[in-house]
Formats: C-alpha cells, structure tokens, sequence
C-alpha cells in the first residue's frame, strides 16, 4: 500500500546506493596552512610518535575550512609501493578531530543546503574542479608511489576519474526529479544531513568523487576519511577545496585508523549517513555500529567475480577477460579472478591465457615509458604477502597446478625486489 498517510523515508535514486538524500512523503490532497580506509583490506600501519625526517610531512587535518593541528602526536607512515621506502609520514588523526570536524559539518548544513542555492553549490564546485585540475600533475606523481599505479594507469585512468565523475554530477543534477507527485503524494527530496564518508586505498580517486560530489551538490556537508595506505591524494584533494573557498565546515577531512576516526563517524549522532566503501568485513562492523543511532549505512563491499567464457567465445574475447583482472594490478573489487570455461576448451584458454600472462612485463610505476598492458607494484606489503599467500593456499592445499607466474620474482631483474611485486599468475 501507498504510505500517502505516513511520514516515510527511503534512499532516493540520485547516486545509486550512494544516494545522499531521504524522501518525505505526505498527503496532498488538501495539502594553516597544509605542510610538507579504515583500509578496505589492509590493516592499519602502527602509528609512530616521530615522523621520519627527510620525507614529506603532513601534520595537519582540514576541519571547519581550515588547516587545523590535529590532537594527535603520532603519525602513520605512506609507503613507496615500489621500493618499500618511507615516502610521507601522515598524522594519525584522533576521536577528538574527528567529533571537531562532525560538529563544523553540522554546524555547515543549514546554510550550504537551505541557504545557498543550487547554481550557487554548483559554482562552488567548478571552482574545486579547477582547482583540482591544476594539482593532477601532483596527484599521479602520489598515485605512482603510494599506490603503486604505473604513470599512464595512473595519469589517465586514476586521475582522470575525478574531473570525469564531478563533470557528470553537474550535468545531470538539473536533471534531477527533487520533487515529484505520485497519486495522492508529493514526494520531497532533501539533503539528508552531514555525511562521513569511508574510502579505500584501491580507487582512491574515484571513491572520492562519487561520494564527494552528489553529496556537496545536493546539498549535504562532509567528513571524508580516506585510506590511510593512500592518502596523499586525498590531501592534495582537499588543497584544491581549500582554494575553491567553499564555505566552513562544508567539507572537512580526517586522516587516521579506523577505530578513531571511522568508528566515530559510524556512531556519532551528529551523522547522518555513512557512506563506505571497503571489505565486508568492516562493512558488516559499520552497519552494527550506525544500528544504534538508527543512521544510514550505505556500503560497497569486495566481491570475487567470475567471467563465463561460452563456446562461441572468441580470442580476442578471451584476452580482453584475461588482461581485465590485471587492471590496477588485480587491486578491484570487480576484478574477474575466476574464469569458468567449458571442459572441451579448458586445455586452449589455460594455453593462451599463460601465454598471454607470461607476455606482461612487471615496471617501476614511476617508468614513464611503460605501456598500457605493463603492471605495476600491489599498494603495501600486506597486500603482497596476503597475494603470495593465496597463491600458495593454491597450490599446496587445493591442488591447483602453477601454469604462469607465482609468489616470487626469482630471475627478474626489471624491478627493485625490496617492491611489492607479484607475476601475473594463472
């Protein structure tokens, strides 16, 4: 039955289970300056009380529209995915820092959502939007060493991700039905409120901006918690909101462990939505920690998906299932890292796939010359050893037999081997 009677709520559409909106529905008839996730998968590097000396600093958390020093004396440590080198030392942000930036956020909403208009949220964001094109040089240069994404993935795809995703968000938020009627309904959709945001270390970037930009545009303020693996383009993000002058407290940034900085946002009451995107493990944690306040948990979570190769399947088909898992070094949660062939042509495809993984070359990510089918280093070396360890569960334990690649680099010269690599393995 129609809730034309009821006050209801339900996730609009706007964003797809990102959506940042509620719906209410009712009766009509009658009616300082920045100096030198949480992880998905990846568990928290120890916080230290020293950053190391000689590498880049970032001491401060963006809350209230401002470079603020954070309570916390320790700090988390970036690694360069190719070397194992210390590349930036990030403080690990506090509960404190966090409930600073929840209370601007809310403190923000009122005026970003009832005061300013749309066209004027939009402005707001170009503004940020240019900004942030004027820093991408920078932020595939932190892509290629906290992440390990070779310079082209990097440049073109990481990066590019961004720019593309808030241009679409202001082309089609004029587009977007905030009110409509049905029957004897007017439903009316709002801003939901303050949003915490959760993103991983994998897609960066992207997660970035497909939580970041429908939230700002409809209306709602945020607390982004990035990935403390990848967090350096996170801060150069936040530098171009800086210089966009949105107003205080609209958006506001937080880097630290989960504990004390996305537990927070899951339980404070101030938040009104938890976007997050990450493991379900830690999905499943959010979801229990936001039942108590009865806020909405919005996750996407990891996935292990199969590819179904037909009889009729062609090479060409074939190879391109094959190169995708490989994409962003298999570090997606969409990767295709099964691949369900009929029995009569299982001895072809294990030929040519081996084939085809025996032919990708392993390349420092910062190698400018590497080609689009070159691979680079896993983000961390918990990622390697977890990788390493898969393939040999693989091996010893289920049987499988090693057709290409493996869990070590012996006789590969190409690449430093202090890096997170693994081979292409089938």
């Amino acid at each position: 039955p129609r809730l034309s009677l009821l006050v209801h709520q339900s996730v609009a559409v706007c964003g797809g289970q990102r959506a940042l909106l509620h719906h209410r529905s009712r009766r009509i008839a009658n009616c300082t300056h920045l100096q030198k996730t949480f992880s998905s998968t990846t568990t928290t590097p120890a916080p230290s009380s020293h950053p190391v000396v000689d590498v880049p600093v970032y001491d401060q958390q963006y809350i209230n529209g401002r470079w603020t020093p954070s309570d916390s004396s320790k700090y988390l440590t970036v690694t360069n995915s190719n070397n194992g080198e210390h590349y930036a030392s990030v403080i690990a942000g506090t509960s404190q820092d966090t409930t600073k930036a929840i209370e601007a956020a809310s403190a923000a909403k009122q005026y970003w959502s009832q005061t300013l208009t749309l066209e004027e949220r939009k402005s707001y964001m170009s503004q940020f939007l240019e900004a942030f094109e004027k820093r991408s040089g920078e932020v595939t240069t932190a892509l290629q060493h906290e992440l390990g994404a070779p310079y082209k993935f990097a440049r073109n795809v990481q990066t590019a991700l961004l720019p593309l995703h808030v241009r679409e968000y202001l082309k089609i938020v004029d587009e977007y039905p905030w009110q409509t009627v049905e029957d004897t309904s007017l439903v009316v959709r709002e801003p939901i409120g303050v949003v915490g945001a959760i993103t991983p270390w994998n897609w960066p970037l992207n997660q970035i901006a497909v939580k970041l930009a429908p939230a700002l545009l409809a209306g709602c303020t945020m607390v982004l918690k990035p990935s403390e693996v990848s967090p350096i383009n996170a801060y150069l993000i936040t530098q171009a909101i800086d210089e966009a002058n949105l107003p205080p407290g609209v958006f506001n940034m937080v880097c630290g462990t989960g504990p004390d900085v996305g537990e927070v946002l899951a339980t404070h009451p101030r938040v009104d939505m938890v976007s997050f995107t990450g493991s379900t493990a830690v999905g499943r944690h959010l979801h229990s920690l936001g039942a108590q306040t009865i806020k909405r948990v919005r996750s996407e979570l990891g996935g292990k998906s199969a590819a179904i190769v037909l009889e009729d399947a062609t090479d060409k088909q074939i190879r391109m299932v094959a190169m995708d898992v490989l994409q962003n070094t298999g570090q997606s949660c969409n990767a295709l890292s099964r691949l369900l062939v009929p029995a009569a042509q299982y001895v072809a495809v294990c030929d040519m796939v081996k084939e085809i993984y025996e032919s990708v070359r392993l390349v420092d990510a910062r190698d400018e010359t590497s080609g689009r089918d070159d691979i680079g280093p896993l983000a961390s070396q918990e990622q390697l050893d977890k990788v390493r360890r898969y393939i040999n569960v693989g091996i010893k334990e289920d049987g499988a037999t090693l057709l290409a690649g493996g869990s070590d680099l012996v006789g590969d010269e190409t690449v430093d081997p202090r890096g997170f690599f693994v081979r292409p393995t089938l």
